[in-house]
């Protein structure tokens, strides 16, 4: 019986179990007995029925509170996997499969990663083993029906905000200039009010913006005060460029409620009348054709008068017509250089080259850099045989040589620029955070939060998170190119916020061309 026992002790392998939890939000983590509590408690109780299977629980706990599962970027999640990989656990345990991750490909990732160093994992309320072919037939079904859902949720917070903003209402966070927040929506800021009317109609006297920020100032106009939860503040200074545009095109103040390019009839009291509102986007109108007037051949070529060919001759801006469409170029007028690049294609590739820069991003990163245009930076640029030398700002009183290496094609006339594919991109961090961000959001909104919450706990106006939360919803492909500095070099977050991004993966896919 002693050998019988011996013999049956050593048949039975000991399989090392790491638990892991994951809760999205922090709400209720303060408390004694929280989520994740709950969470380890019912995978160390499964862990105890397998005993007799030889599993063994690790005491290091594995817990994310906080964390979004749209992305692997979670800090217990990484020493987890680096556990694995050095060989000290053999099964990952949780109570759902969506705690580990909510993305089918990021899913595919981890399977692939415990594979290869014969781990695996268990779902301790979704009864299936990924060691067996039932298994991973099992997790896909079930992944599919999780990617399912979120496109599902998607459409339900878009549809939600769409239906509440035709019904006229107010959709939270910072209340506007010239209106107070109250439960019942907004109310007329009766002294703010009055600086609205008086700005309106100083507009149409003055006809000009700039005018208009010098009377505001004359008069002490100054930004609202906000004030956030942490106790910071911001605002009380004087009205710039951009917010005074903002101001008067803003069809709030005539009592609309604006859903992208729809405008609905508000709940809440108007300030101004129809009448000056007609009159100041008018006057709009018309000064946004003239300055379009006089700057359209700049804006059009911004590299003009800071371009040379390998000769050190200057490339001039030219442009031919097709019909309607209208081709620009950069080119030479020596006949014996006969150089001719296509415009766009040559700013994309030196826009690259100084994004891609590390101290243009440390530059911008200290706010040494404005949020113009990257090609205002430009002074100079040299395109040799198989390179271009950029000159560009990084300050007032610092400039930056760089060089980026490129083949030269010549089709027909053109000269085109083709970038070496080893070429390393840099990613775009911000875009990276707006994603991560979005995907946060959706995961509080499906757990129950409201986007007026959401909006207040993160500092934030609600039409900002509308306008943004649709990069949760990106196809894995988008997003893993994104992560990986991938996504078309001339895509930026601006441009990502202001699209309103299909729910049909395969319909988001040209928008990239990666």
């Amino acid at each position: 019986m002693v050998r019988a026992a011996l013999l049956r002790g050593a048949s039975v392998n000991k399989i090392r179990c790491a638990i892991y939890t994951r809760k999205s939000t922090e709400d209720g983590l303060d408390q004694a007995f929280n989520s994740l509590d709950a969470q380890r408690e019912a995978c160390e109780a499964y862990i105890a029925s397998q005993k007799h299977e030889g599993w063994k629980l690790l005491t290091t706990h594995y817990d994310d509170g906080g964390k979004s599962g749209g992305n692997l970027e979670r800090p217990a999640l990484k020493q987890l996997l680096s556990e694995i990989e050095a060989g000290r656990v053999d099964m990952v345990v949780v109570y759902k499969i969506d705690r580990l991750t909510r993305s089918l490909t990021d899913f595919a990732k981890l399977v692939e990663r415990f594979d290869q160093v014969g781990a695996s994992f268990v779902s301790v309320t979704q009864q299936f083993n990924t060691s067996t072919s039932m298994g991973r037939l099992t997790l896909n079904v079930l992944l599919s029906f999780a990617q399912f859902e979120k496109e599902v949720t998607a459409e339900r917070i878009r549809d939600k905000i769409a239906a509440s903003k035709k019904k006229g209402m107010w959709m939270g966070g910072f209340p506007p200039y010239g209106y107070d927040k109250t439960d019942a929506g907004l109310k007329v800021n009766q002294i703010e009010s009055e600086v609205i009317r008086d700005l309106f109609e100083a507009y149409v006297r003055l006809g000009c913006v700039r005018k208009l920020l010098t009377y505001a100032e004359g008069q002490n106009y100054r930004t609202r005060v906000l004030v956030f939860k942490s106790g910071n503040t911001r605002g009380g200074g004087r009205f710039n460029r951009g917010g005074m545009y903002h101001l008067l095109s803003n069809p709030l103040y005539i009592g609309k409620i604006k859903h992208h390019d729809q405008v609905f009839d508000g709940l809440h009291e108007p300030i101004i009348d129809e009448e000056l509102w007609e009159l100041v986007q008018a006057t709009l109108s018309n000064n946004r054709i003239k300055r379009k007037r006089r700057s359209n051949a700049a804006s059009r070529s911004p590299l003009a008068g800071k371009l040379y060919n390998k000769n050190g001759r200057r490339l001039t801006p030219s442009h031919a017509c097709k019909g309607s469409t209208r081709y620009r170029y950069y080119l030479s007028k020596d006949p014996i250089d006969n150089d001719r690049f296509p415009a766009a294609e040559l700013e994309g590739v030196i826009e690259s080259a100084i994004r891609n820069d590390p101290d243009y991003r440390t530059a911008k990163a200290q706010s040494k850099i404005g949020s113009g245009a990257v090609l205002d930076l430009v002074q100079s640029a040299a395109i040799h045989n198989s390179q271009i030398d950029i000159l560009f700002r990084l300050s007032s009183d610092q400039t930056k040589a760089i060089r980026d290496p490129f083949t030269a094609r010549r089709r027909g006339v053109e000269t085109k620029l083709v970038i070496p594919n080893e070429q390393t991109r840099v990613t775009d961090q911000v875009m990276i955070r707006r994603v991560l961000r979005a995907l946060n959001w959706t995961d509080r909104i499906k757990a129950g939060e409201s986007v007026k919450a959401i909006a207040e706990s993160e500092n934030v106006s609600s039409d900002f998170i509308t306008h943004n939360i649709d990069l949760a919803f990106l196809s894995p492909e988008i997003l893993r190119a994104i992560l990986e500095g991938k996504q078309r070099p001339d895509l930026s977050t601006a441009q990502l916020s202001r699209r309103r991004w299909s729910a049909n993966w395969a319909e988001q896919r040209p928008d990239f061309i990666f």
